[in-house]
């Protein structure tokens, strides 16, 4: 989802905690054409973690259309191509030893689409475990300096860059090892992305990961034929 821009924090700042967190992450984007055309991009997703485990879900709004992919072979039997995993399910995982790896899921579909590190650039995802579990990369902190800028959630600071006529600002938990808020863009206006994360209640801990015993399994690759 975001990455870009933590570095030097203590190694205590940035452990991820083991603690299960249930949050919605809503991003909305601005910007304005040459020919003055505003238009604004928005989205919300949940964002559920544990342990090692981060799974991302498109909460979808009333009247959003089926995306049903073109049946293929047998009656009934779908072929899915990259764009039918535009609005699925995320889920990074790591392993024992430390490896990580990214699978889209398609609930309706029941479906699992794995991908190997050799897929990651071609859908964005640097690869990076603190990057999936803080919504930005942590190691690139040190480009931000302390804001004064009041944060109204506890234990968490606003950290901030200026640079070329653009800006980034971004409230960081160090206690969560998550930035709740992010906001960017260019100081003429002309564009501008603002995410924000809401924690959800303690013991809303649903591991939606763990129903996708019965799921279908594929490979990236297969969808590229």
């Amino acid at each position: 989802m975001l990455c870009a821009l933590f570095g030097a924090l203590p190694l205590w700042a940035i452990a991820a905690p083991a603690a299960p967190l249930v949050a919605t992450v809503q991003v909305e984007s601005r910007w304005v054409t040459a020919d003055g055309v505003e238009k604004t991009t928005r989205f919300v997703e949940r964002l559920v973690r544990s342990d090692n485990h981060v799974w991302t879900e498109r909460i979808k709004p009333a009247g959003t259309p089926s995306a049903t992919p073109d049946e293929h072979g047998q009656p009934g039997e779908t072929h899915l191509h990259p764009s039918d995993l535009a609005g699925a399910a995320k889920l990074v995982a790591r392993d024992k030893q430390g490896q990580v790896t990214l699978s889209f899921v398609r609930a309706d579909l029941k479906t699992r689409v794995d991908l190997s590190p050799r897929d990651f650039d071609a859908v964005g995802f640097d690869g990076k475990w603190d990057s999936a579990w803080s919504l930005i990369d942590p190691a690139l902190i040190s480009r931000l300096a302390p804001s004064a800028r009041a944060s109204d959630v506890a234990g968490a600071r606003w950290y901030e860059r200026h640079a070329r006529g653009e800006y980034m600002r971004v409230l960081w938990s160090a206690d969560l090892a998550l930035a709740l808020r992010v906001e960017s863009g260019r100081d003429d206006g002309s564009q501008r992305t603002r995410t924000v994360v809401t924690i959800a209640p303690a013991g809303q801990t649903a591991q939606p990961w763990n129903a996708l015993a019965s799921y279908s399994r594929k490979d990236y690759t297969d969808l590229l034929d």
